[in-house]
């Protein structure tokens, strides 16, 4: 069962990743310019964002992965944005290289409750739309890979789909788009782009000639000319005192289609995380050396990476 959830899962990474790649210019200026640099290339987590409906939300995405075999860590609140957050962490052996392990997710939802009636209406006016679960299915999908092994392919396909295809329900209007953002930046974006990872993370501390996330920060700017999310004052998120540092580019635009019109909106962005040791482990590369967590400050404001900017 192992195995096959392994073999799923980085087939299902490799594609979620080629797709993102595709979409987000500075994702290949960032990897080639690393790999040019001789050094190593490894994703930390990737994230996912939902809105809460009766078929649809946190508890689908947690589903869809715990088929997989990853299995939640933590849970994480975010009061001034409300929204809440979970951690999954990949079932394979942690006492291996952190290379070796595929990346961790970040799933997080909207909690509606508290914004206006008239936001809360357009929230269900969306996720009415779906009235079916994948759930079932992928579960029986996948129970059927142990005797159809040569069905693994299509399996994964059917998950990239539904994982980076943009949202279930129809297409929004760009009012009700405009609507949700005075509100929420979060609610918009998820609106128009669904469960599609926002962002994937790349493992500084598991570098060579970046001994540092400042280090690496100064590279993505200076060498590369990409800008960077300051929300908060300053460029790195967290502290060596969290275990945690987190830095992460803006989000590039795509044209996408709305009801009325096309419009251009932030998409997806890089970030950059260096995990420090825990007490008494060395920096060794082995997964339960580092810090697997998240810290809520930290990630309240790279959420903001894909806010939408005033234009020039």
């Amino acid at each position: 069962m192992l195995k096959l959830q392994e073999k799923i899962i980085n087939k299902l990474i490799k594609q979620l990743w080629l797709n993102y790649k595709s979409k987000v210019q500075q994702v290949k200026k960032i990897e080639n310019a690393v790999r040019s640099e001789g050094d190593h290339w490894s994703e930390d987590h990737m994230a996912f964002r939902t809105l809460p409906g009766p078929y649809c939300g946190l508890e689908t995405l947690r589903q869809v992965f715990e088929i997989l075999g990853y299995k939640q860590a933590d849970e994480y609140h975010f009061k001034d944005k409300k929204l809440m957050a979970i951690s999954m962490n990949p079932p394979n052996n942690k006492e291996e290289h952190s290379a070796k392990i595929p990346p961790k997710v970040f799933l997080s939802v909207l909690e509606p409750e508290s914004f206006s009636q008239e936001f809360q209406k357009c929230i269900l006016k969306y996720t009415n739309d779906l009235s079916e679960s994948p759930i079932l299915k992928l579960r029986n999908e996948f129970n059927s890979l142990k005797t159809r092994p040569e069905n693994i392919d299509q399996f994964v396909q059917a998950l990239t789909l539904y994982l980076s295809n943009g949202p279930l329900w129809r297409i929004p209007s760009y009012k009700d788009y405009e609507l949700l953002r005075k509100e929420s930046e979060y609610a918009a974006w998820t609106l128009v782009y669904g469960n599609t990872p926002n962002h994937f993370t790349l493992s500084i501390h598991l570098m060579k000639k970046f001994k540092s996330l400042k280090n690496f920060n100064q590279f993505i700017q200076k060498e590369l000319g990409i800008a960077m999310n300051t929300s908060g004052g300053g460029l790195i998120k967290g502290s060596a005192e969290v275990q945690l540092e987190q830095s992460a580019t803006l989000a590039e635009e795509l044209l996408v289609p709305f009801q009325d019109g096309f419009h251009k909106i932030p998409y997806a962005f890089v970030e950059f995380a260096y995990r420090h040791p825990l007490s008494g482990k060395k920096k060794d590369g082995i997964w339960s050396s580092y810090y697997q967590g998240f810290v809520t400050d930290n990630a309240d404001k790279i959420f903001e990476s894909t806010n939408l900017r005033k234009q020039a």
